[in-house]
């Protein structure tokens, strides 16, 4: 998977420090409060399912590639689960992060095969720092550990009022540049975050067709593959 495929599904997961209860539909929101409410809110979130839709592309010239990605994580069981969904390519990879036992997994549906191993043994072959992905460590979003977070504007998107915020984290994966994020002013969940580089040119597009926190999961469901998939296991 190319770099800026990993690091779209890294915004995913970064998008998700921007949820919900950041203040009141009318109230003119500041960076400040927006990042104090959302690390409140965040810690009582102890589940997330999200199907999201991403758009990137590789480089200069090359044209936009979409992906459709279904993530799971339990913050408690110290699991995260992603499933492409949709991609020319990479469509059925599973990728499944077990935090408690400091192991990842890796499913390539094309060969039928996984590889599971310690977290930096399979990062080192994916060449993408898997602790991004972690939920607990996505959930700790500090003031102290945003460059900033500032409220822009209020737009109505479908009828439906929607805050946007551009936040620049400092998270190595999502570079120098900035992200937009539209945040549903009634419901307070994230609907869309655009990414750009330090040129001010968009790289990535993250849509959330569907969010839901705190419902009930199975832990070996997360850890699931597919029946008759050959596990090889990296030292």
């Amino acid at each position: 998977m190319g770099r800026a495929a990993m690091v779209v599904l890294a915004a995913c997961f970064v998008a998700l420090l921007l949820l919900s209860g950041l203040v009141s539909v009318g109230a003119a929101p500041t960076g400040d409060q927006i990042a104090a409410r959302v690390t409140e809110k965040l810690k009582q979130i102890q589940t997330v399912q999200a199907d999201i839709v991403a758009e990137f592309s590789e480089g200069p010239g090359k044209s936009v590639v979409k992906m459709g990605i279904r993530v799971t994580a339990d913050r408690a069981a110290k699991l995260t689960r992603m499933e492409i969904t949709q991609h020319p390519v990479f469509e059925g990879q599973i990728m499944i992060l077990d935090t408690k036992n400091d192991q990842a997994t890796v499913y390539m549906p094309v060969t039928g095969q996984a590889f599971r191993g310690k977290t930096a043994s399979i990062a080192a072959q994916l060449g993408f720092d898997l602790g991004t992905l972690d939920l607990n460590e996505l959930l700790s979003m500090d003031p102290k550990n945003l460059l900033s977070c500032t409220f822009l504007r209020q737009e109505t998107i479908n009828r439906l009022p929607y805050y946007v915020v551009e936040t620049r984290p400092k998270v190595a994966e999502a570079g120098p540049g900035v992200q937009l994020v539209w945040v549903d002013a009634e419901t307070y969940i994230v609907y869309k975050v655009e990414m750009y580089d330090a040129e001010g040119s968009k790289v990535a597009s993250v849509t959330f067709d569907s969010f839901q926190i705190d419902i009930k999961l199975d832990a070996n469901k997360i850890k699931e593959l597919p029946r008759g998939t050959k596990v090889t296991e990296i030292k």
